[in-house]
């Protein structure tokens, strides 16, 4: 089996569970998801099944788009609601204000990520060290905030905002920095991915829902998914001397290619090559 699910993650889910629940009631061995989600979080979750868990470094599309709210006036640890408050009472900003300053969010920036993350510190997760008390500092990362729009205003202390940005950004990050530009604090109250590179809200299917179907019903194909590739159709005697790691004379391949072989997707081969070579195996 080969293929990709798109699951609207519930809120309150691991997307560990997620990949645990599909494993089970699938009964498949090899899977796994693209791009973790916080418990808090729901949205887009893409999950690869079988070898397909092979083709998400050629994921061209590295963007990653939420709505979230931020909460103002208070701040916690982990800088959402799910932390231990730290700071209350903080100034509530007006509409005008926040749009005054978020587009002075966009562009390539350093972010420190929040230390309840899973960023490696000396072998162990930043978030276990926070938990025991442990002091450190995480160094700054670089990202890039595409689109950052406020949305509307919720109530009187919550604002909601889309954000689109590159891949590994926190958004809860985002909404400290937000904050901290208008000399205050916020927290991340909800967070929805709406998007995560080819794969998007509109057609996200719930995870019960999923778990009800056929997984034929609702397995997305590599060519669906990767549709800026290229298809070359090959015999099985050429696909055997592929497989063999024999060299295949071709005319110049001008991008990736799938390689389809009996009508099935059995490897990539790389562009700008005179020659067919798989550069990733997919065939079970």
């Amino acid at each position: 089996m080969l293929g990709f699910l798109n699951i609207n993650k519930p809120s309150g889910m691991t997307s560990n569970t997620v990949v645990q629940q599909l494993k089970k009631r699938f009964k498949i061995k090899k899977i796994g998801h693209f791009g973790t989600l916080d418990p808090l979080a729901s949205g887009v979750l893409p999950i690869a099944i079988g070898k397909a868990t092979r083709l998400f470094e050629y994921s061209l599309e590295k963007r990653k788009a939420y709505t979230v709210v931020f909460d103002f006036g208070y701040s916690t640890d982990t800088l959402d609601v799910t932390g231990t408050i730290l700071q209350e009472g903080g100034y509530i900003p007006t509409k005008s204000e926040i749009e005054s300053v978020v587009s002075s969010m966009l562009g390539k920036q350093a972010q420190i990520p929040p230390l309840y993350s899973a960023k490696n510190v000396n072998g162990r997760r930043a978030y276990d060290l926070a938990r025991e008390g442990v002091e450190f500092e995480l160094s700054p990362k670089e990202i890039t905030i595409y689109k950052f729009n406020l949305v509307e205003q919720v109530s009187e202390t919550k604002f909601k905002f889309d954000v689109e940005c590159s891949s590994g950004t926190y958004i809860r990050a985002i909404g400290r920095d937000l904050a901290s530009k208008l000399n205050t604090v916020a927290t991340m109250s909800s967070l929805v991915r709406t998007m995560a590179g080819e794969f998007n809200m509109l057609s996200a299917i719930p995870l019960d829902d999923a778990l009800e179907k056929n997984i034929e019903d609702i397995l997305l194909s590599p060519l669906d998914v990767f549709k800026y590739f290229g298809k070359i159709e090959i015999t099985e005697d050429m696909f055997n001397k592929l497989k063999n790691g024999i060299k295949i004379e071709y005319d110049k391949i001008s991008k990736d290619s799938f390689v389809i072989c009996n009508d099935r997707v059995v490897g990539i081969v790389k562009k700008n090559d005179d020659c067919l070579r798989l550069d990733t195996y997919l065939d079970e």
